[in-house]
């Protein structure tokens, strides 16, 4: 299934967004004909964006009222295991693209990787298990072997990966798309045209529905400006800070290669370093003085923590 974002057209309802939003959707379509494409775009990209403040911000809260603030917060729904350390993409707007990448390469500890992974069966984990983060997967000639292992050992959880697709030869696809629940493809290209191996993964998964289903190849442009990163991505440095909170130390786990946690996703860096897998098990790491220090402060507000001061991204709860 191809996936292009491009084409989404936002469309507002005066019940679940608000008048305000909605009044200035009408206006922008009235207005539609009499401005330039560029200007148009860039109006509904911003009500786009409102709106999606607007829902998860309110989700987020429910959520934090329920759960943190009653002294309740579960286990992880979400978990990414980053066994290597590296990309080999060039987009402009990421912090660990390979022409900026500074970390030290790394690759986890096949025994680690499994020690992680048979936690997470032992506890029944049914959540988001994910064997990717700030990389690309298929730089480890182990990928398909450990795929094989987290789904044979983690039976009920949703196993995901992304991946650019460049190294995803039809070969390695048929051989790890059974262990997986689902695979995200992001075909980079400025004119959205699909890459020579993509195009051919495509056409042989047109052929079966089921399969179709698995695979979602998302047609992404390198050359465009996305979220902040918390202030580290190279080409886009804005500094505003969003009033709300942040779902994501609160359900998401991050794993270096090291086996070590980071604070959520945009900490490729490990600047907050929260947990030490090595030491601990899961449980005891997920509920350490270091994580609690954290969701005390990013509750009441982002400009509590550095990295969160400046970052933008919206991650909801529903998809944690």
């Amino acid at each position: 299934m191809i996936v292009n974002r491009y084409n989404k057209k936002t469309k507002l309802d005066v019940l679940e967004d608000g008048i305000y939003l909605y009044v200035l959707w009408k206006v922008a379509l009235l207005l539609k004909n009499v401005l330039t494409i560029g200007q148009y775009e860039k109006i509904e990209k911003w009500l786009e964006r409102e709106q999606q403040f607007k829902h998860i911000k309110r989700e987020t809260e429910e959520w934090l009222k329920k759960n943190h603030d009653t002294g309740k917060i579960p286990m992880f729904s979400s978990i990414e295991i980053e066994v290597i350390n590296r990309c080999n993409g060039i987009c402009p707007f990421c912090p660990v693209n390979r022409n900026t990448d500074p970390r030290k390469l790394k690759k986890m500890d096949e025994a680690l990787f499994k020690r992680i992974v048979d936690e997470l069966g032992e506890i029944k984990y049914s959540g988001r298990l994910a064997l990717h983060s700030n990389n690309e997967p298929f730089l480890d000639s182990r990928i398909i072997e450990f795929t094989k292992y987290a789904r044979e050992h983690v039976p009920h959880a949703h196993l995901y990966m992304y991946t650019n697709g460049t190294l995803l030869t039809m070969e390695k696809f048929k051989a790890i798309i059974p262990f997986l629940d689902r695979i995200v493809i992001d075909n980079y290209d400025d004119e959205l045209k699909l890459i020579e191996n993509v195009a051919k993964i495509h056409e042989y998964c047109q052929k079966d529905r089921k399969l179709n289903r698995k695979v979602e190849i998302h047609v992404r442009k390198i050359h465009e400006v996305l979220n902040t990163r918390g202030g580290q991505s190279p080409n886009n440095k804005k500094k505003e800070i969003l009033n709300m909170s942040c779902i994501l130390p609160y359900k998401q786990m991050v794993v270096r290669p090291d086996g070590k946690t980071s604070l959520c996703c945009n900490d490729p860096y490990g600047k907050y370093t929260l947990a030490d897998l090595n030491k601990m098990s899961l449980r005891e790491a997920w509920y350490t003085q270091r994580y609690e220090v954290i969701r005390k402060k990013l509750r009441k507000g982002r400009n509590e923590i550095k990295l969160c001061k400046y970052c933008d991204t919206l991650p909801g709860p529903k998809g944690y």
